[in-house]
């Protein structure tokens, strides 16, 4: 008797690229092409956004977990070149809070499946939740604030405290072994530390975290390729389009003003996250 393949169960409660209708792949393309444009403005992968979307046509959690942080690694890559080009990333931000994210996020994506998928949804919409706390809160502080106030208040000269690096790098690692299982960048709930606690103007902190969000995706990705729950089909449907997305969104960060943009998509995110959790409770 054969043994079946131990990533099979990765398949189960769920469809996978291929068995989707091309309808719903277009519907797929054309959400991700808009959740990388709102991206690229506001610096985030958007991930968050794009998992539960995926999860609720039907796309198996675990299947859709290792697609959306590949999309995530690619459409960041194109958001994050003009900020390159433009000396709006921290290097060394991204060296010494990035590194523990990776790890973390690494374990995560090995490991996904021993968690059931309810509870995998379950903690999607509990960082649904957060994720739109830290955006609202964020939005409503720089709204308050003149922009002229915001660059005077954005001190950070390129050096890091040890207590910052430890306390910084721990609750990374925590969230990238979250986020790496469940399938989520997690850029939203990093973005506040960079702007509030290191000083960060915002256009910088956008670049270098979409930095970060490279490395972490692309981390986590390995996991769950190495556990076989990858779909090609989808990658290349939703990556396309994000990437896309992302680097017209990245290219218009000066012009549009992200604060607006980053409390629009705090409001959007509570809204989902009920839907989510009520999958989750239904499964």
């Amino acid at each position: 008797m054969s043994e079946a393949p131990l990533f099979a169960v990765a398949f189960a409660s769920g469809a996978t690229g291929d068995e989707l209708s091309v309808l719903t792949l277009v519907g797929l393309g054309v959400m991700s092409l808009a959740v990388g444009l709102v991206g690229g403005l506001v610096g985030i992968a958007l991930g968050v956004i794009r998992l539960p979307a995926m999860t609720l046509l039907g796309v198996d959690p675990l299947v859709a977990a290792g697609t959306n942080l590949f999309v995530s690694a690619v459409s960041s890559v194109a958001g994050s070149w003009p900020a390159v080009l433009e000396n709006r990333v921290a290097f060394r931000v991204v060296i010494v809070l990035g590194i523990p994210a990776f790890i973390g996020s690494l374990i995560g994506g090995l490991y996904a499946d021993v968690a059931p998928v309810w509870l995998l949804l379950g903690a999607v919409s509990v960082f649904l939740v957060w994720s739109s706390i830290s955006l609202i809160v964020q939005a409503y502080t720089e709204l308050k604030i003149e922009k002229s106030e915001r660059h005077r208040m954005a001190t950070y000269d390129g050096t890091l405290t040890t207590r910052t690096i430890v306390r910084e790098g721990v609750v990374g690692m925590i969230i990238g072994l979250v986020g790496g299982a469940i399938g989520l960048a997690l850029g939203v709930l990093r973005m506040p530390a960079l702007v509030q606690v290191l000083k960060m103007d915002p256009a910088m902190a956008a670049g270098t975290n979409l930095i970060i969000t490279v490395f972490v995706s692309i981390s986590g990705f390995t996991g769950h390729l190495i556990s076989g729950r990858n779909d090609w089909t989808l990658i290349l449907v939703v990556g396309t389009t994000g990437s896309v997305g992302m680097f017209i969104g990245s290219k218009l960060t000066y012009r549009i003003e992200a604060a607006k943009l980053r409390l629009l998509v705090g409001v959007v995110l509570l809204l989902v996250a009920p839907v989510v959790l009520w999958d989750a409770l239904t499964r």
